[in-house]
């Protein structure tokens, strides 16, 4: 059979098992709340309070009601300081409250504590516990001390000043609203139940706050499950975060979102109230195609807090640009981790520049192929890697035939017109593999892997063909652009030396090398050379082969232009 108060002590009850299990959620690895301590003895008390409320009101004498007002006590004065607390972590000002000030806060709770298990023997805090008359269940009243004055007042000052602190922090902290809401309620609704009781407005006179504690605890409990309630202290927001020109996002242990500053808004459009909470992979998916190399799970950040950095393509509207993104952990007071730290930096404009700058050094400015400085660095790697693996390479230098006469006739614009004409059509007939250089002027170089010396060859008559068969559309009429060729060889089937025997099939035949290289000396060299003197060699290599090139070019321009020349004589 139930009591007269059997629904209330249900919902009381209630409010004490959500407690429990909050307090048991904050313990859990899951959890990760930056005040881990503080609110799981906040929830714990809670329950203490509302388990002795409820026994309190199921009690059926004088002796009991006493007994469990006791134990309500020991959990009742301190959760308007921890409340507090709590709430001036979160909006980051412990660091305000010196460890002293932090104890000095619990003096009355405990005062209050030890003078109501104590009451018997001085009535400081209760003059006088009386049954009450009159109503259809066992209920008492109280006839309050001195301190219970003091404990009253003292417990109206934490939440009026904690109610206070986020009505203050409510326009600077707009992402917050739903956590800032959350906790308003939770210190509201006892200071009205408060106000009623002391007024005598409740019920059979029946303390409101355990009922209320079912609303408030459900409320909190679903906060902190479902959008990281507690989860971060925010960082200070002061104007510094809110002027910031880099995007600042602040993510829990779990990769939920819980604060952005204006700058991260603009850069990720969604970003509202109603993101706080959210998972950080739902968000970014909209505008990186590219996820973040970094991951709670696994974390790259150093034990230091040294930045993991990323650059990413980024799309806001329909624009690309190029992001900087940099995470670190974010640590509180005693050095724990509590979330991460990401802030997106707009990199475009130095993207862009650099991009410039590469092209600057490696590519020519007009024609957009390798210049000749990149072209030589790339050469010798493919000539190391063709000698030491013993295949061909062939070397083709060409040249624009009277060059100069086209700049004087038809003027300089005409002049780069033709160049990119040729390196149009040049790009045409050479394969990807194939490295293609301005050389100088109007003089241009290709490396040709895996080329024997007849290929080359070959490969130069379809690019002076293709040059003959097209010319240069211009306002005076079509312009013939013919060039000269000359070529040089690395074969790797030569016996790399010049002017000796090969004796085979019992036959004696002179054999030329037809490409100037000495591939034995190359192979006998490497081994025992350093890296630098490997680099000078291979570079004296590669300008002796460019040079008798060059030479076979200067030889087909001798022999009236248009023609190809291969070198085959070792000088």
């Amino acid at each position: 059979m139930g009591t007269p108060y059997s629904a209330i002590i249900t919902l009381i009850v209630a409010a004490g098992v959500l407690n429990i299990i909050m307090s048991l959620y904050a313990l859990s690895g899951r959890s990760k709340l930056a005040t881990v301590k503080t609110f799981f003895v906040f929830s714990m008390m809670a329950a203490i309070y509302t388990f002795g409320a409820a026994l309190e009101l199921a009690s059926d004498s004088l002796q009991e009601i006493q007994f469990w007002i006791k134990i309500e006590y020991l959990g009742m004065p301190f959760l308007p300081p921890l409340n507090l607390l709590i709430i001036l972590s979160y909006l980051g000002m412990e660091r305000y409250l010196r460890r002293d000030l932090q104890i000095a806060m619990f003096a009355i709770p405990v005062v209050t504590m030890l003078l109501v298990m104590t009451n018997e023997w001085h009535h400081l805090y209760y003059r006088d516990i009386v049954l009450r008359t009159g109503i259809s269940g066992l209920k008492v009243d109280v006839i309050a001390g001195p301190w219970y004055i003091i404990q009253g007042a003292y417990t109206f000052a934490c939440l009026i000043g904690g109610v206070i602190l986020l009505l203050r922090s409510w326009r600077r902290m707009p992402s917050y609203r739903l956590q800032l809401g959350t906790m308003l309620i939770g210190l509201i609704l006892p200071l009205i139940g408060d106000f009623l009781y002391l007024g005598g407005l409740t019920p059979d006179g029946i303390d409101p706050i355990p009922v209320i504690m079912t609303i408030t605890s459900a409320l909190y409990l679903w906060a902190l499950t479902s959008k990281g309630l507690f989860h971060v202290a925010p960082i200070a927001r002061d104007n510094l975060f809110a002027s910031m020109r880099d995007g600042v996002l602040v993510l829990d242990l779990d990769s939920r979102l819980v604060d952005f500053n204006p700058a991260a808004a603009s850069m990720m459009p969604e970003l509202s109230a109603s993101a706080i909470g959210e998972p950080l992979h739902d968000l970014w998916q909209h505008h990186a195609t590219v996820e973040p190399v970094f991951c709670l799970e696994d974390s790259r950040v150093s034990d230091n807090g040294d930045a993991d950095i990323q650059e990413i393509q980024w799309q806001v509207g329909g624009k690309m640009f190029k992001y900087q993104i940099r995470s670190s952990t974010v640590r509180n007071q005693r050095g724990r981790e509590a979330g991460r730290l990401i802030v997106l930096i707009d990199v475009t404009e130095r993207a862009r520049l650099q991009e410039e700058l590469l092209q600057m050094a490696y590519y020519d400015g007009l024609t957009q192929i390798y210049n000749r400085a990149h072209f030589m660095k790339l050469s010798r790697a493919i000539l190391s890697r063709a000698v030491l693996h013993r295949e061909p390479l062939a070397f083709l230098l060409f040249d624009i035939d009277y060059f100069k006469r086209i700049n004087d006739v038809f003027g300089h614009d005409i002049g780069d017109q033709a160049l990119l004409h040729v390196v149009m059509v040049t790009r045409k007939a050479l394969r990807p593999e194939d490295l293609f250089a301005r050389y100088g002027g109007e003089e241009f170089a290709i490396a040709m892997p895996d080329m024997t010396p007849s290929e080359a060859e070959a490969a130069a008559q379809r690019i002076r063909t293709k040059l003959v068969a097209q010319p240069l559309v211009t306002p005076q009429g079509p312009l013939q652009i013919t060039a000269s060729f000359g070529i040089a060889s690395v074969n790797s089937s030569s016996r790399s030396r010049s002017g000796t025997e090969n004796e085979e099939d019992g036959g004696s035949e002179a054999v030329r090398t037809v490409a100037p290289f000495n591939l034995q000396r190359s192979v006998e060299l490497e081994p025992i050379a350093t890296d630098g003197e490997a680099e000078i060699w291979w570079d004296s290599e590669l300008k002796r082969l460019l040079k008798m090139a060059d030479r076979a070019l200067y030889e087909a321009k001798r022999s009236g232009r248009d023609t190809i020349r291969v070198a085959d004589e070792e000088s």
